[in-house]
């Protein structure tokens, strides 16, 4: 079977506890799920006008391991009547206090092959640091009762708080764990957040770096496939490589980012808003030809491979360097990128510096 690539986000913004650095969109849950959540969701997923055959289905947040088995089920049977899935990966983020063998083998039963756990660290002080609510055995516990039953299975780590050893550590036990899929992010300063507006958080850019590239010479066994992304094949993280294909996507839920054609949809971000008319989009935004070049160009030049150039003249009609050959031209003369007649790609520099392609992309 041959379709357009295609998949689906569902937010669930919902937290026990907020971490001291989320920009996401995120709400304190102190007691139940309200009970209106899961049937506008529901109604949200069934007015949906767009493709119907989907590759990928990912459950992010907030804490989408706080569904129960029941909410979880319910969302199923909206997706199973709105659409159709083909050989589908289906992700599940989820924190480690929230695993037990109850919730593994329900969201095994359900057909949920790839979880992804929120580890972001080993160490105590920093996971206290990051206002995360488990610590490092509960972290361990949880990633023995999910290998148990998944093979397909990912870690979430951040990097770049003080000091450098406890990034070491983590790393240590990351490689005892052999996890088949690594993601590494930096710490993002939002303001509005408690970390963020603390300037004594700010860390030196190159020291940063430098934990970075610890991390790349540590996971050298594992394909460095995107910028913060690592695996061991075959288990790249097929959702995410859609956004990073600019390929269509839609989301449901507060918040969540839909891309349909050529329209940009942005979901209303306030879980009251978004209850009061789910489907309603606080944003919409026809994307002219050249902003879906430049959007396509962005995303692919976050992997390592890079853009192949024959799927870019075939989505677009024309040769990469018809729009964009001036910009390739001086981001070859930095160092950033490498032109092939098969593909442009990072080069390792481009790695480091893919903002300053982005920058350039964008003028």
């Amino acid at each position: 079977m041959t379709a357009q690539p295609f998949g689906i986000y569902i937010h669930i913004p919902f937290c026990r506890r907020i971490c001291a650095y989320c920009g996401f969109v995120h709400t304190l849950l102190q007691g139940p799920l309200p009970e209106s959540f899961i049937p506008a969701l529901c109604r949200e997923i069934a007015g949906f006008e767009g493709p119907d055959l989907s590759q990928t289905l990912f459950f992010g947040g907030g804490t989408p391991s706080l569904l129960s088995g029941r909410d979880l089920e319910v969302l199923f049977e909206a997706l199973q009547r709105r659409f159709r899935f083909y050989n589908p990966e289906i992700s599940i983020e989820v924190n480690p206090d929230d695993v037990t063998p109850e919730k593994v083998q329900i969201w095994k039963d359900l057909g949920i092959n790839r979880v992804s756990i929120g580890i972001q660290s080993f160490d105590n002080p920093t996971l206290g640091f990051l206002g995360r609510r488990h610590d490092a055995d509960s972290a361990l516990r949880a990633i023995d009762l999910v290998r148990a039953h998944f093979e397909n299975w990912a870690m979430d780590l951040i990097y770049g708080i003080p000091p450098a050893q406890a990034w070491t550590k983590t790393l240590k036990t990351t490689l005892d764990l052999r996890p088949p899929h690594i993601s590494t992010y930096a710490l993002t300063l939002v303001p509005g957040t408690p970390i963020g507006d603390q300037a004594e958080n700010r860390s030196d850019d190159d020291w940063v770096l430098g934990l970075y590239q610890e991390a790349e010479v540590a996971l050298a066994d594992y394909d460095h496939y995107e910028i913060s992304n690592f695996a061991r094949p075959p288990f790249y993280c097929r959702h995410n490589l859609l956004y990073w294909h600019n390929e269509q996507h839609a989301g449901f839920g507060p918040g969540a980012f839909s891309l349909v054609g050529s329209i940009r949809a942005a979901n209303p971000a306030d879980v009251g808003v978004w209850l009061a008319n789910p489907g309603r989009k606080a944003e919409e935004i026809a994307l002219s030809r050249t902003d879906l070049e430049v959007e396509t160009l962005l995303q692919h030049l976050r992997l390592r491979k890079g853009l192949d150039l024959r799927y870019y003249r075939q989505r677009f009609g024309e040769g990469v360097e018809a729009g964009f050959g001036n910009v390739i031209s001086t981001l070859m003369d930095r160092g950033l990128v490498r032109l092939s007649r098969e593909e442009l790609r990072p080069t390792r520099q481009g790695f480091y510096l893919n903002d300053e392609i982005g920058l350039a992309l964008v003028r």
